[in-house]
């Protein structure tokens, strides 16, 4: 009899363990998390660091982080295989940067499909939260998305004056990334794949000739700095800004931990992207002020740049199916997931 109870109880105590249902506390754990972000950045003070305060405040301090921000401990194109070596838990993931490992997520980067930054980041978040290709890259690699946002549609930033026609670019060399190379090329430049922090010194040594980048990238990595214009009006592609964790930590979290990650990712996202949108106004009147050339391209130049978009995208589809992946899928998907947001609002 004696044997029999033991044996009950300790398979009680194995189940509590196992379901966490409240028979033993939520283990208190510190993850170490890295992104490329400079403190200052809104995509740290309203991205990162907001959601890790708010998984420690919704935990009760059940979950801390050590955070290594500005490339600290990795390059930005290196976060993701820091994850998978086990080095951190959780961290910054420019889709863009890691284009051979998340193919398909490179589709929001195509020009033209982010228009409103609050709308489009509600779409890619939707997708990355369902059981969809795009979330499943990220499973694939061994994470787990977090949250995410969709940058303003990207512009020229450039060491020379205002452009007026096609031809002003032919043969610039301008930094870019992933999805965003085909663009650059389409449009006559040369790309030059590079992380967003490296474009100051190399516009300011003269490797480059400028870059295309989100208005509210600008200051933070302080290319104005080293530049002379900036578009308003282009439709040069966008980045998905992601946020991943281990997903063996994540499912060795409790339930409670879980649900107080996801709703901290739900309340970043929706958070941030409001505050991108409603900060590329206020960046454009500072640049202004500092004496940038912030103009609009032309009418018949955004018309010539028209076909040029078509073709980057088609160029984007047709590399994706070579290898093996439906990207016109993926972009017909976040059409549909743009359409369902855009009737709710």
């Amino acid at each position: 009899m004696y044997k029999k109870a033991l044996a009950r109880s300790a398979r009680v105590a194995a189940f509590c363990v196992l379901v966490t249902v409240g028979c033993v506390p939520a283990q208190a754990r510190t993850l170490m998390f890295a992104d490329s972000f400079p403190l200052s950045h809104t995509l740290s003070t309203d991205g990162t660091q907001r959601w890790m305060k708010r998984v420690e405040t919704l935990t009760d301090g059940d979950i801390d982080f050590r955070h290594f921000p500005a490339e600290q401990l990795a390059k930005a194109g290196e976060i993701l295989q820091k994850i998978e070596d086990g080095v951190i838990q959780a961290g910054y993931i420019g889709t863009g940067y890691v284009s051979d490992e998340l193919p398909l997520n490179g589709a929001l980067m195509l020009p033209g499909e982010v228009r409103d930054t609050v709308n489009a980041s509600q779409a890619y978040w939707q997708l990355l939260k369902n059981d969809t290709p795009l979330r499943q890259e990220f499973l694939d690699n061994g994470v787990v998305p977090i949250y995410a946002v969709m940058l303003p549609p990207y512009q020229l930033v450039l060491k020379r004056g205002p452009v007026s026609e096609l031809g002003d670019l032919r043969g610039l060399k301008l930094r870019s990334t992933g999805s965003l190379n085909l663009v650059v090329q389409a449009v006559g430049a040369n790309p030059v794949s590079m992380a967003a922090p490296d474009a100051y010194l190399a516009i300011q040594r003269g490797t480059l000739d400028g870059t295309v980048l989100p208005v509210t990238s600008i200051a933070p990595y302080k290319v104005n700095e080293v530049t002379k214009s900036l578009s308003t009006n282009g439709r040069f592609g966008s980045f998905g800004i992601t946020v991943a964790m281990d997903k063996k930590t994540y499912d060795g979290l409790s339930e409670s931990q879980r649900k107080a990650v996801d709703q901290a990712g739900d309340e970043t996202t929706a958070h941030l992207a409001q505050v991108i949108e409603d900060e590329v106004q206020t960046d454009l009147a500072e640049f202004r002020d500092q004496g940038m050339a912030v103009y609009e391209l032309p009418e018949s130049m955004r018309e010539a740049l028209e076909p040029k978009y078509q073709a980057a995208q088609q160029a984007w589809v047709e590399r994706m199916s070579a290898r093996g992946l439906d990207g016109q899928a993926v972009i017909d998907a976040y059409e549909s997931a743009l359409a369902d947001v855009d009737a709710k609002r």
